[in-house]
């Protein structure tokens, strides 16, 4: 079989990065090329995401746009290639291959019959009954890196089409993902996030979320742990315990609230209320006094008044979160939510957005101010260019953004630092004595 060079690129969340990666793997197991440009690749392969509107059509955009390299073949995967199928085949007439989210395994014997035989292929199916395991990711090395522990999801949020497209709740073997975590450190990664549409749903026999944390830390030597993403109604102290316990389980939270109001979290069939996910965060600092809260928001959901929206604001003001990821309702067909007239004009999505986006920026800045002069650690991934200065990059426990000056320090490095300034959210850090 001939040896193809092969390029991918990633839409969407840390998922489907990681899924990217993997996917990479197979086609590198079989003796192919992974290639950093479209341009010279025998084969394009694009993973996208269908959580909102506006992803698929960046997606097909960037589809048409890669079809102009007509000697590669074209392929699409990922949440909107379940979720759209072979009506891909008419929105960007140079694909050749359709594969979803279970269908990745298939996907280096398909190319090499469409490029020997010119065919094209859908594959769809999922097996929600069927135990999860990861395909196998050749860590490409880095500093921070992820590893998947639970795949699909059951919550039903009325606006998310994720539990459609990618199945039922499905964690992997513990020893897996053990013997990937200690794969990735010997290649050099030093921290690890573990992902899952709802990483506290982990279940492996008798091993729960916190039982696995508790063996990777120690069975491996990863020097940070995260996780990503979380749903509040499932998170209890035993998660946060651990964190004041072990110092390598990191101080960062995302919990994903989605609005203020009660009566528009009912909507979105969230499982809780404002009260009790204000309690939460009320458990979480308690128990891990200094932990940072990251989360999503959703504004101009079905039927929300501006009375509601402004119990989001408030919301805001009271739960202290160190960054909001923050959106407009898309309706997503085959969504519950899809069926409530969407009322709420763009005009007063947009509005909203502004204005949720402005509390959002003066709580972040208000919570980061308070850390200047205060001392904390920073694991270093990378460098920043500021004009001709070149400095390097590291992240808090906390996961919020340092730059320090590189002197004779290196990536993987965790080093003492001092937050001396705030500079458009990222703080720029001294090196402390010792460090």
């Amino acid at each position: 079989m001939k040896r193809l060079k092969i390029y991918r690129e990633s839409f969407g969340c840390q998922m489907n990065a990681y899924d990217t990666d993997a996917i990479a793997s197979l086609f590198e197991g079989r003796g192919h090329a992974i290639v950093e440009v479209p341009e010279i690749a025998d084969c394009i392969i694009v993973n996208t995401c269908s959580v909102r509107e506006h992803a698929e059509q960046r997606a097909i955009g960037r589809l048409l746009d890669l079809s102009r390299h007509r000697d590669a073949l074209l392929v699409v995967c990922g949440c909107m290639a379940q979720r759209l199928g072979a009506a891909l085949f008419d929105l960007v007439p140079a694909v050749r291959i359709v594969a979803g989210t279970g269908s990745y395994a298939l996907l280096p014997d398909a190319v090499a019959a469409s490029a020997e035989e010119g065919g094209r292929f859908v594959f769809l199916e999922m097996d929600d009954d069927g135990e999860y395991e990861a395909l196998p990711v050749d860590s490409r090395g880095g500093v921070s890196r992820y590893v998947s522990i639970t795949k699909g999801c059951e919550n039903y949020c009325s606006y998310c089409i994720v539990p459609y497209l990618r199945g039922k709740t499905r964690s992997r073997s513990a020893d897996a993902i053990i013997r990937e975590i200690s794969s990735a450190v010997a290649r050099g990664a030093r921290e690890m996030t573990m992902l899952g549409q709802n990483v506290i749903a982990y279940r492996d026999g008798a091993v729960d979320f916190r039982g696995l944390a508790e063996r990777v830390l120690a069975e491996t030597d990863i020097r940070r742990l995260r996780f990503l993403t979380s749903h509040p109604r499932d998170v209890d102290a035993s998660v946060f315990e651990l964190m004041a316990r072990e110092k390598r389980f990191c101080s960062h939270i995302h919990l994903p609230v989605q609005a203020g109001n009660n009566r528009i979290l009912a909507a979105m069939n969230r499982g809780y209320t404002r009260e009790t996910y204000l309690e939460k965060l009320r458990m979480a600092r308690h128990i891990v006094p200094g932990i940072a809260v990251t989360t999503d928001i959703i504004v101009g959901f079905p039927t929300e008044t501006d009375e509601e929206f402004g119990q989001t604001l408030d919301l805001v003001r009271e739960a202290r979160f160190d960054s909001a990821f923050t959106f407009q309702y898309s309706p997503r067909a085959g969504t519950a939510a899809r069926e409530i007239p969407d009322d709420v004009s763009a005009g007063k999505k947009k509005e909203r957005l502004l204005a949720l986006n402005a509390v959002v920026r003066e709580e972040r800045g208000r919570i980061l101010s308070a850390q200047i002069g205060s001392g904390t650690e920073i694991l270093l991934d990378g460098a920043s260019h500021k004009g001709e200065y070149r400095l390097l990059k590291g992240r808090t426990p906390e996961f919020r953004n340092v730059l320090v000056q590189p002197d004779s320090l290196k990536d993987g490095e965790i080093v003492p630092v001092i937050l001396k300034r705030l500079v458009n959210f990222t703080f720029e850090g001294e090196v402390a004595a010792g460090g």
